[in-house]
């Protein structure tokens, strides 16, 4: 299974994707065969309009949710409108199980319908604590958003002033334990337990 998805990647690379998103094949649930009802929409582009807002996580496609097959959704690569909160385009059913949006511009963004991401596996990541204190800002990874309620020791955010409000960076690793919980270790051994947040809009 694995190695029909491996064989579907390079497919897409090889066709001419350069400058799309990538994704990490790895974490990518197997492509199991296509059914009869599946089979009638593979392969045929639908005009889809892509939420872009607040970032891409996740979409809803084809009678269920898709998620963001990227594991960090900042390289997701797409063209639009700052004036629009979506993206025209269009949505392609790869597969029973992966989707492909492509933008106006060529780009394009794989989706999938299990959560992306394999358990139990350091990724390297880094957190945010934001202005004015020790609170870290919520994160995105794994087609999931992240919250704590914990702090590093020692680290705070910079202050505030004029409205350019920063944030410190720590890096280390994240590790997903669970569809809802993961663990981020900092380079200096500080450890930080995070939930998934339910799937919502933003404003």
């Amino acid at each position: 299974m694995q190695r029909a998805l491996a064989a579907l990647m390079t497919a897409l690379v090889i066709g001419g994707c350069g400058g799309t998103a990538r994704s990490t094949a790895g974490s990518l649930p197997a492509v199991s065969a296509i059914s009869p009802a599946a089979s009638n929409t593979v392969n045929r582009p639908q005009p889809f309009n892509l939420f872009t807002h607040c970032g891409i996580l996740t979409t809803y496609f084809a009678g269920r949710t898709f998620y963001l097959a990227e594991l960090y959704p900042a390289r997701a690569q797409f063209s639009g409108n700052p004036g629009r909160p979506d993206v025209a385009g269009t949505m392609t059913l790869l597969s029973s199980h992966v989707a492909a949006f492509v933008d106006p511009a060529g780009n394009r963004i794989l989706f999938v319908d299990e959560l992306p991401g394999a358990l139990n596996t350091p990724y390297p990541f880094a957190v945010h604590v934001i202005s004015g204190g020790s609170q870290l800002g919520d994160e995105q990874f794994a087609g999931r958003h992240w919250h704590t309620t914990e702090t590093l020791p020692g680290v705070t955010g910079p202050p505030y002033g004029n409205g350019q409000d920063g944030s410190t960076m720590v890096s280390g690793t994240f590790t997903i334990i669970d569809a809802q919980d993961a663990l981020f270790r900092s380079q200096a051994g500080d450890s930080l337990h995070y939930t998934a947040l339910p799937l919502a809009g933003c404003d």
